[in-house]
């Protein structure tokens, strides 16, 4: 019987977590994000990814550069410090949107999760779906 209730209690704290779209460390833990969206302007195959490992440690694709970092969640806002990356030279584009989603992450940047999609809630909005 408390498997039950503790199976309902835990149900209903992970619907609720999803449908107000507030994020926490437990949903994002060993999870792989590619860049679906750039301010609402569909990406194809966007080589731009972030994913989430143990202990919060984030690492991803910034377009050119792998990077990696400690990810720090509070009240839903992501915040990686201690950022390192590799250091190719890329694009003009490329380089941009790579400047613009490690600044977001460097100085904390609102998320939500809804429906399998990550939203990075920045200047711009970044969409993110789950990479399979």
């Amino acid at each position: 019987m408390k498997t039950l209730i503790l199976l309902f209690a835990t149900s209903a704290f992970l619907f609720g977590c999803t449908s107000t779209g507030k994020v926490n460390n437990t949903q994002l833990k060993h999870t792989q994000w590619q860049l679906s969206h750039v301010a609402g302007k569909i990406t194809k195959s966007s080589p731009v990814t972030i994913e989430f490992i143990e202990a919060m440690q984030v690492h991803g694709n910034g377009g050119c550069n792998r990077f990696f970092g400690e990810g720090q969640l509070n009240d839903s806002t992501l915040k990686v410090n201690h950022i390192g990356m590799t250091r190719k030279l890329c694009d003009e584009q490329t380089n941009k949107m790579e400047s613009t989603l490690l600044k977001m992450l460097e100085k904390g940047v609102p998320v939500l999760l809804l429906n399998d999609t990550l939203i990075f809630k920045g200047q711009p909005e970044l969409r993110f779906q789950v990479a399979g």
